[in-house]
């Protein structure tokens, strides 16, 4: 039988963050490490002073142009020791770090390139220790003494709470009272590196010849070195608190023994170590391994629950699923089924499996495997492929059938069926064809298989589970992509962007569960993959965190619990995440390079807290000015946009926090959660402000809320003497506006006052005007009246005369008297004929009143010839009594006549008829 062994050269390292010059923007070598209290990390560097917060670098040049050796954090001052010179740098009140030499005093003790590469603390004294010689500053008194060791200084250690130094023979001494007690009976065969405690002496590390153990007599014995060790030259080593013994190499990376003395890890520059020579090893408050490098800076999580396999060579490919199985661990991935003995490196591919491998079910003490060539049964290395009619995605047990499992294949679904001992393939389900990679059976007969394009669709199967007798399409959940499909406490749950839902019934189909789905909404969706454990704990992925719920200890209401990983950072292969329980609280997901193994009991309680780093102000023009980074600033106007940076200072690669912040005095809702460590306001309006800023990791909040309170001073326009004279001159305006208003309207009343009196007067001077008009048309009424009387009475005069003259005539004829009077009575009937009379009246009144007669006519076409005499008459203004005659009727007959005409004339009650002739 011809098995593939791919022999890898990787382990299951803690997670390493690495940081490249280019990153911190400083020199590549990094000579030692400290923190503060704060938990900022200060690194010596070729440059000069480094300080990492958290989130952002910061560089603080050397003071003399050197390169800083030795860098030591006590009480909130950071001391460090360069070429010739070594001092303290304080942090001054707008975030930055001031420097103050201490070597001045002591220069002339100096010797000639002299370098100072280490500053250790003991006793209330720092020592800054170079090549030559130690000074030792008293931290109250300020006060400096030297102390000169005949052959030097190459290394100081504080062993026992006592001041220990080697020098460059390789001898190992104790300093007490100013004087070097030597330690060893004789030289170690190399330089020694560093110096420990131990029960049974001090431990020692030499660069080229491993550990040694020095007895309290001065004796020595030679401690084993691993074989991986072996010619390995150590420039640098550190005592963890776990008792583990941390060696940086060069060339080799990092070492880490454990107690025994064995090799932990070994962590090299493909595993994220920025180089393999490490010139310098700090452990952080979080039990954080640092480790500056010939060529950067590295921070490996020791305290890490994760550690990461990483698959350097590309043989074992994207994990797909794992399981633990007859004390091996099996991954299947796309390259194949590979196994592993737990604890060692090598894996060994299963035979005849390669290819995709899409899951591994164990069940009844033997192992299927889900390949894209059908289905296998493992054992040990070796392979038996039990179905190859399609590729297999998942296995279920069907309830009350232990002989019988479902599988969900490329094309339906099938049964394999155990009879005496042996798994086969039983039969192919009948009606129903699509890819089915999510399946569930909450119980018997019914089955829900979620297909990525066409949605959810419900079985029902017959009793022997052969053919499809009833197919139910659920409109909703609608089809999403890497949804997926569980069974969870009893009930079947569909996870897509859209939310969690929850299984009612086979023809009710799927609901929304919408408390969980409202959880879920504040995790931006990832895989809708989810995973069961054996521990009661349903995991889910989303792009924050590793999300599971559980039952609640007091109730039967389900738990949100969060393990705040990112997915870019665990790498998984989207739509493929699976997380496998390898044993109570330990877990393995799958990666795209590997795996990484989860110790759910070192999940750190992550308290933390927020602080602002920096505070700038910034002009339109991008002139900026530092702010205090606390206290109350007041902020010229004309610097009114405001950037902030802030920090917690917590070094995990996988737990990153999140910040959120609100500017009260601008609005007062929080802002959304965001990796972003930097704000920036444009624009401020004057006033009062407070900015508050929390932090979280997962769902523990940091303990401080952040407060930072500043004033944007008035601009000079809104200053107090600019409002007093804006004052003053509205008031002016005010009087001068009000004094002009009430000239203008005084002299406005003046003038519409002698415009009144003149409209007034022009009034009055129309109504006279009108007055004499209508005084002068009554007189010219009078006139023609008296005029068309006078022409009558005229013309009746000559009418008389004439008559008188004829009559004169007649007499004067010759002839008898009586033929004379006859003559004279037919000439006097002659003149008073009626109708000669009449017209010789009508001609005589048109004279004097023209077109009277057409007048009236034309507005009374009814009125009679007798009609129009009366009228003639009244037109001349005669009462009754004069007209009564010339009509030779009587007075009474007049009036009758009268009467009769305003009928005619259709007149008012109230209109008298001479007015109304009078007026035609």
């Amino acid at each position: 039988m011809l098995l593939y062994y791919a022999w890898l050269p990787g382990q299951e390292q803690p997670p390493v963050d690495a940081f490249e010059p280019d990153v911190y923007d400083a020199g590549n070598q990094n000579w030692m490490l400290s923190q503060s209290e704060r938990q900022f990390i200060y690194v010596a560097n070729n440059e000069g002073l480094l300080e990492y917060n958290g989130m952002q670098w910061t560089l603080f040049p050397s003071p003399n142009e050197t390169i800083i050796r030795a860098v030591k954090v006590i009480e909130g001052k950071v001391y460090t020791g360069c070429y010739q010179e070594f001092g303290v740098w304080a942090p001054n009140a707008h975030g930055g770090m001031e420097y103050q030499s201490l070597s001045q005093s002591v220069a002339g003790q100096m010797v000639a390139d002299e370098h100072f590469w280490n500053i250790l603390s003991h006793e209330g004294q720092l020592i800054f220790q170079s090549l030559d010689q130690l000074f030792i500053y008293d931290l109250e008194t300020e006060a400096i003494e030297v102390f000169r060791p005949a052959d030097g200084v190459d290394k100081l250690f504080e062993v026992r709470q006592d001041l220990i130094f080697s020098d460059a023979r390789a001898m190992l001494y104790r300093l007490e009272g100013g004087k070097a007690l030597p330690l060893l009976k004789s030289a170690l065969p190399s330089r020694i590196i560093y110096a420990w405690d131990t029960r049974e002496g001090i431990g020692v590390v030499t660069d080229r010849h491993g550990r040694w153990l020095v007895r309290p007599d001065g004796t020595t014995e030679k401690l084993q070195d691993p074989l991986r060790m072996q010619n390995t030259r150590v420039y640098s080593a550190l005592r963890l608190e776990n008792g583990q013994l941390a060696l940086g190499t060069i060339s080799n990376g990092i070492f880490i023994l454990n107690a025994s003395g064995q090799v932990a890890y070994q962590i090299i520059q493909t595993d994220g170590l920025t180089n393999n020579t490490v010139l310098s090893l700090y452990e952080d408050a979080s039990n954080n391994l640092w480790a500056g490098t010939d060529n950067g800076i590295s921070c490996v999580n020791l305290s890490s629950p994760f550690r990461k396999y990483t698959d350097q060579n590309g043989v074992l490919g994207t994990v797909y699923t794992a399981v633990e199985y007859n004390g091996r661990l099996y991954f299947g991935t796309n390259q194949g089924l590979f196994t592993q003995v737990p604890g060692r490196t090598e894996f060994a591919l299963v035979e005849g499996t390669t290819g995709q491998v899409w899951s591994l079910f164990q069940y009844e003490g033997t192992l299927f495997c889900g390949h894209d060539q059908g289905t296998f049964i493992i054992n040990g290395l070796t392979s038996k492929q039990v179905f190859g009619q399609s590729g297999t995605w998942q296995f279920v047990r069907v309830p009350g059938r232990p002989d019988l499992i479902l599988q969900g294949n490329y094309y339906g679904l099938s049964l394999l069926e155990q009879s005496g001992g042996e798994w086969s393939f039983r039969n192919k389900v009948e009606g129903f064809n699509l890819s089915s990679r999510f399946i569930a059976l909450p119980k018997e007969q019914e089955a829900y298989i979620s297909h990525e394009y066409k949605g959810v669709f419900g079985l029902m199967l017959d009793k022997d589970y052969r053919q499809v007798v009833a197919r139910m399409d659920y409109p909703e959940p609608v089809k999403g992509k890497n949804a997926g499909l569980a069974t969870f406490d009893e009930k079947v749950f569909y996870y897509s962007r859209e939310g969690l839902f929850a299984l009612k019934g086979f023809e009710a189909g799927f609901e929304r569960y919408e408390a969980l789905s409202e959880e879920l909404a504040g995790e931006a969706f990832e895989s809708g993959k989810m995973s069961v454990d054996p521990e009661g704990r349903l995991w889910l992925f989303t792009d924050n965190a590793l999300i599971y719920y559980t039952k609640g200890t007091l109730s039967e209401d389900w738990e949100l619990h969060s393990v705040p990983v990112q997915a870019d950072l665990i790498n998984a292969m989207s739509g493929y995440e699976n997380i496998t329980w390898l044993k109570p609280d330990h877990y393995l997901i799958g990666t795209a390079d590997g795996y990484l193994v989860f110790n759910f009991e070192d999940l750190p309680v992550l308290d933390h807290q927020v602080y602002i780093t920096h505070v700038l102000s910034h002009k339109v023009d991008r002139m900026e000015q530092a702010l205090p980074v606390s206290g109350s600033p007041t902020v010229p106007f004309s610097y009114n946009n405001l950037s902030f940076e802030f920090a917690v200072p917590t070094y995990s690669r996988y737990f990153i926090p999140e910040f959120q912040y609100r500017l009260l005095g601008l609005y007062d809702s929080w802002s959304e959660w965001s990796h972003d460590a930097t704000l920036s306001f444009r624009n401020l309006p004057f006033g009062h402000y407070t900015l508050e800023i929390q932090s979280r990791i997962g769902q523990q909040h940091s303990s401080n809320v952040l407060t930072y309170d500043f004033v944007i001073s008035r601009p000079w326009y809104w200053s107090v003497g600019a409002m007093i004279i804006y004052t003053v001159l509205g008031l002016l305006l005010i009087y001068f506006t009000h004094r002009a208003y009430t000239r203008y309207y005084q002299r406005q009343k003046e003038e519409l006052q002698a415009e009144s009196q003149l409209r007034l007067e022009a009034q009055q001077k129309q109504a006279e005007l009108e007055l004499f008009q209508v005084r002068n048309e009554q007189l010219q009424k009078d006139i023609d009246s008296k005029n068309r009387e006078l022409a009558i009475s005229t013309m009746s005069l000559v009418k008389k005369n004439e008559l008188l003259h004829q009559i004169k005539s007649a007499l004067k004829q010759e002839g008898s008297p009586d033929e004379n009077i006859r003559r004279v009575v037919r000439t006097i009937d002659k003149n008073t004929d009626e109708a000669e009379t009449w017209n010789f009246f009508k001609e005589a009144f048109e004279n004097a009143d023209q077109d009277f007669f057409k007048k009236v006519q034309d507005k009374h076409p009814k009125l009679t010839h007798n009609d129009l005499k009366l009228c003639a008459y009244l037109r001349l203004n005669l009462s009754s009594k004069e007209i009564a005659p010339l009509l030779n009727i009587s007075v009474r007959s007049v009036e009758v006549k009268r009467y009769r005409l305003r009928k005619k004339m259709a007149l008012e009650h109230d209109e008298g008829l001479v007015e109304y002739i009078l007026s035609i």
